[in-house]
């Protein structure tokens, strides 16, 4: 019976539960923040649904078995445990909703339903294709309790579907619809940009004592926020600039091989008597990663090696040149080309250099603003954009051809929702006096080319077009309603999470 069970467990996860489990993480993701409490016994309350541990559980075991399927080898049970903890609450919440609402609508599931289903099942089938009762009531049993439990739940389940099939029905989605979005997606565009830069400050800038005193004080927060996201910067541990020639040696192997791999490195501190280190190195050190750089390791603090070449590297002095040193990777000869000694500066020795440069940033902000509002007015006044730019001793910087993107990425300026929102209103020639912000810089923007979309092209797309268009509005439709109800109830108290006992069993 076992086997059976294992079999009917996978047979369930694919034909039955999946059905609406699977709709609703697609929709869903894994939603928000679990939260609520405890009530009667059950681990979460929907309306007149209660579900305890056990249907808590076997939704768990359902998300588990659908992320296995997804991700495969990538899929790691226990890190993702909270993950799919959040599923299988989503889950239970909402088929709950929906078939509290397909109640609500007046619809209903007949005993009828539910047994075509359960005869739909593979799993449920004996070797001569029928139905087999005992292998059903056994399975029913092991994961149910009793056939009672397995009927409510397959009963709110078809419910659920009922309701999801009725709100994804009243979608729809017209051809001059999914003809606007194929040519919006095919649809290209050539600019023409300056984007002025407000994050530097001018090269002569240089505030007056009086200007950083009063900066200080009326805006210290910013400085020390500025401190804070440069701590690394200010307080910097003892570092050592080292080369290194690696003779490697396994950490188990045998005398003779040690011995072999220490004679290598006294020959080459040897021969550092007459020839260069870095020479040296690039042509006998068995370390890959650094001989092409003659050995050289870069600054580095302590822990970021392993603990025998970090302790030589630090009782070094500038200049010299260890004895060698024995590692789990093999034998090294280190020379420390510089050190440096720790440095911790307070936040009140740096105050006003950052003062500085903050107000450095406030006059470059002013500068380009007042450039950009120039240019602006020089193009409201029947400029176009690349006249006025040149007039400024400027260039016009020039795209390739851009599509629509939801991040609106522009080469060169990056994410420009609005004004790549604007770039696709425009006429060809047509220049924008609009000011757009975008990260630190002021951009103007000028239409340069627009490419039509071959209508030919427009239908043959249009169906899977208007077939997408559907789906996502169907998704978005369910997804809004199903929030909704999810927050009325929350807030009425009938929907209530018990998020210690979920808990309990990570």
């Amino acid at each position: 019976m076992l086997s059976f069970l294992r079999r009917g467990r996978r047979w369930f996860t694919a034909a039955i539960v999946i059905g609406v489990g699977g709709v609703f993480v697609l929709y869903m993701g894994v939603g928000g923040p679990i939260e609520g409490g405890r009530s009667a016994g059950n681990w979460i309350t929907v309306g007149p649904y209660g579900f305890g541990a056990r249907e808590f559980e076997q939704s768990r075991i359902q998300r588990e078995e659908q992320l296995k399927q997804a991700l495969g080898d990538n899929f790691d049970a226990r890190a993702m445990r909270a993950t799919i903890d959040q599923m299988a609450t989503n889950v239970i919440v909402q088929r709950a909703v929906l078939a509290i609402e397909a109640e609500h609508q007046g619809l209903v599931v007949a005993t009828k339903e539910i047994e075509r289903s359960i005869l739909d099942v593979p799993g449920f089938r004996g070797s001569d294709n029928r139905f087999d009762r005992q292998q059903f009531s056994d399975w029913v049993e092991y994961n149910y309790g009793n056939e009672r439990n397995f009927m409510r739940d397959q009963r709110t389940r078809l419910l659920a579907e009922k309701m999801l099939t009725f709100m994804r029905s009243n979608a729809a989605v017209t051809d001059d619809e999914a003809r606007l979005s194929v040519r919006q997606r095919l649809e290209e565009v050539r600019i023409g940009f300056v984007a002025l830069d407000a994050g530097e400050a001018p090269e002569d800038f240089e505030p007056e004592e009086i200007q950083v005193d009063a900066f200080l004080e009326a805006r210290e927060s910013e400085a020390r926020d500025l401190y804070s996201q440069r701590n690394a910067t200010f307080n910097v541990p003892e570092q050592v600039r080292a080369r290194h020639i690696l003779f490697r040696v396994d950490k188990d192997a045998d005398e003779e091989a040690v011995d072999a791999a220490r004679k290598k490195a006294e020959i080459a501190i040897v021969r550092l008597e007459e020839e260069e280190f870095a020479d040296l190195a690039e042509e006998i050190s068995d370390d890959v990663g650094s001989k092409l750089e003659g050995g050289d390791l870069g600054f580095f603090g302590r822990g970021r090696m392993v603990k025998a070449f970090e302790d030589a590297a630090f009782a070094l002095e500038a200049g010299q040149t260890t004895e060698p040193v024995r590692s789990d990777f093999g034998f090294h000869v280190i020379r420390v080309e510089e050190k440096k000694a720790a440095e911790n500066r307070s936040f009140e020795e740096v105050r006003e250099e950052l003062a500085v440069e903050l107000l450095g940033r406030d006059a470059a902000r002013e500068d380009a603003r007042a450039l950009a509002q120039t240019i602006s007015a020089e193009v409201s006044g029947d400029k176009d954009l690349e006249t006025a730019v040149r007039d400024q001793d400027l260039t016009l910087e020039r795209s390739g051809l851009l599509r629509r993107r939801p991040d609106g990425f522009v080469p060169s300026l990056g994410a420009a929702q609005d004004l790549m929102a604007a770039a696709f209103t425009m006429q060809p020639g047509e220049s924008s006096p609009r000011v757009f912000e975008v990260g630190e810089k002021f951009v103007l923007v000028q239409l340069l080319e627009r490419n039509a979309v071959d209508p030919a092209e427009i239908d043959g797309q249009l169906e899977a077009e208007r077939k997408k268009l559907l789906e996502r509005k169907r998704s978005a439709q369910v997804e809004t309603w199903i929030q909704w109800r999810r927050r009325s109830l929350e807030a009425s108290g009938q929907l209530t999470i018990d998020l210690a006992s979920i808990q309990s069993l990570r």
